[in-house]
């Protein structure tokens, strides 16, 4: 790669003097041959890949986010390469504190940390850094300077006054707004003009110097979109701010950090698309070899609202936020088999032939993630891979899991379950076992709804005071004869057959039809089915109207739990 471009410069080198010793503002930076002497050519294997996450700390992490830091870490590791995350906070207006050290943690929670970056412990590993791009403030200097001296960047002293009147004025001509043309409106003044508004002192932004043009296209291969003709870049965009921190943009500081850190393929999502004529215009400006950029389809949702598929939104959707993932207890290995799937159509295939296998053993294609299209997030779907993980589980393992979360998350029903371990390990093992174990797990905070009505207190304070919405529309007198039938019949040592003749003759007994041709030619003459005998019963003993096995639950509570929430209707 060229060191730059070798252009005329526009200004006097009396102005170019004034205009760096103005943005260095004291400062003392290394030229931009001496920062590229200290990143040398990595010494990786042919074919290798250097990918990198780029996140902005401001604010929670996206599930998207997620979604992209996964494919770079899959490409990368695939490859033998490298997996980058750099922290682009030039934006210190919208910077949240605390959020720096959220992405890293998060990406380690999901399974998706870093070969070189910020680690979740608050190291730092990796010989690329700084890999905070405030930190890296003197190089995104020294690049502009570079542009600077070759006359491809100009400073702007334009007002905000001026340049919303310049905008007003595209407006009201109905053409597209941006700074070129006419309404580039330092783009040509006369090195007069510049000295003019250095001796006033005036606020200036570092601009680029373009020299597309709008009517002519460009042509460029997208690693994941293929062949791409767009209309080149004709703005002359900020490089470096005017405020106090003079940080670049992010069009400059992400040109110049891939460069330096030796980046193959920039993997971003598909709304900086319009922006690649410009960032290829400034990378060949800077005499380097364009990058390769794979534009990462963006995670849709169905509006619940209405309005048809829609963009994932984090003001809309609580999914969008990792923490609705994280608190809700879903599997990490479940997550991040879903967005794989999301990610390569043949994902779900391979994850049904090989159950446990590491996912880390799937192979995975960018031709497949290029024909996937604003994949649309089903949350049914991912519950679905949930479940299964969970179903797969060793019960001594999902015994592990499902404490582990009460401990943090519910403190009642884990003393609760503590009270009598080996009552807890029956609860928790039921119907677990066989060809088809149960699915009613699909993420750890469902465990209080499942098993909760097992213990006394929980039932008590939890379940009860749902009851009577459950069985709304049965009168407090049909539901105290159902329970008295059903105990004047109960015998807690019958196998399951007797137990559920026992339960017949007792809806009978209560005026239950139990031939349903008899009940739907007569339905006057019966109080309803045993389906809806049942169902009382099952409510008044576990608070639900879906529940395992009722004789199961039963076996497991013993007579002298079932005596005392079926002895009365109370």
């Amino acid at each position: 790669m060229n060191n730059s471009t070798q252009q005329t410069p526009r200004l006097s080198s009396d102005n170019i003097k004034r205009i760096t010793a103005s943005i260095l503002n004291g400062s003392d930076i290394p030229l931009r041959s001496e920062i590229e002497q200290q990143y040398v050519a990595r010494d990786l294997p042919a074919g290798a890949e250097v990918t990198r996450f780029a996140p902005s700390p401001t604010g929670f992490v996206h599930i998207g986010a997620i979604f992209t830091a996964m494919i770079c870490q899959y490409v990368a590791r695939q490859t033998e390469g490298i997996y980058v995350l750099r922290i682009e906070d030039t934006d210190k207006k919208r910077e949240v504190e605390g959020s720096k050290d959220l992405i890293s943690r998060q990406l380690h929670t999901f399974g998706v940390e870093p070969d070189e970056g910020l680690q979740d412990d608050e190291s730092v590993t990796g010989d690329y850094g700084p890999y905070v791009q405030s930190e890296r403030k003197d190089m995104y200097l020294a690049f502009a300077i570079d542009l600077l001296n070759t006359g491809r960047a100009y400073p702007c002293f334009a007002t905000t006054e001026e340049l919303q009147a310049a905008v007003k004025d595209q407006q009201s001509k109905k053409l597209r707004p941006g700074y070129y043309g006419e309404w580039a409106l330092w783009r040509d003044r006369s090195d007069e003009d510049i000295a003019a508004a250095l001796d006033a002192d005036k606020p200036f932004v570092l601009r680029f110097r373009s020299e597309g043009s709008h009517d002519t296209r460009m042509v460029f291969d997208d690693a994941l979109k293929g062949r791409m003709e767009v209309p080149e870049n004709d703005l002359d965009v900020p490089l470096i701010k005017s405020d106090e921190h003079r940080l670049p943009t992010y069009h400059l500081a992400h040109v110049v950090d891939d460069y330096l850190m030796r980046v193959t393929i920039v993997f971003r999502g598909e709304e900086w698309l319009p922006s690649t004529p410009l960032h290829i215009e400034l990378a060949q400006a800077l005499g380097i070899q364009p990058f390769t950029y794979a534009h990462t389809p963006v995670i849709s949702i169905v509006d619940p609202s209405g309005g048809g598929k829609r963009k994932l939104s984090k003001r809309k959707d609580p999914e969008a936020d990792v923490a609705y993932w994280v608190q809700a207890a879903y599997p990490m290995r479940a997550i991040k088999a879903y967005l794989l799937g999301l990610a390569n159509s043949n994902f779900e295939d391979w994850y049904r032939e090989n159950p446990d296998a590491a996912l880390s053993e799937f192979e995975f294609s960018l031709k497949k993630l290029a024909s996937s299209r604003s994949p649309l997030l089903d949350m049914k779907k991912l519950e679905d891979y949930a479940k299964d993980e969970i179903a797969r589980l060793t019960q001594e393992h999902f015994n592990k899991e499902v404490l582990a979360w009460c401990q943090t998350h519910d403190h009642d029903l884990y003393d609760a379950m503590m009270a009598d371990p080996e009552y807890t390990k029956r609860v928790l093992a039921i119907e677990r076992g066989g060809d088809k174990p149960r699915k009613d797990v699909a993420k750890w905070s469902d465990v209080p709804g499942q098993f909760g009505y097992f213990y006394d207190g929980i039932f008590s304070e939890r379940f009860v005071p749902g009851i009577a919405d459950a069985l709304e529309g049965v009168s407090a007198d049909d539901q105290g004869a159902a329970l008295g039938a059903f105990m004047a019949t109960y015998d807690h040592t019958a196998d399951k057959d007797a137990w559920f003749d026992n339960m017949k003759q007792a809806a009978e007994s209560a005026g239950y039809a139990l031939d349903r041709k008899a009940l739907k030619a007569n339905p006057e003459n019966f109080k309803g089915g045993l389906a809806d005998f049942a169902k009382i019963i099952r409510v008044h003993t576990t608070g639900k109207t879906r529940t395992p096995d009722l004789y199961t639950i039963m076996q497991i509570m013993g007579l002298q739990r079932v005596n005392s929430r079926l002895g009365s209707s109370e």
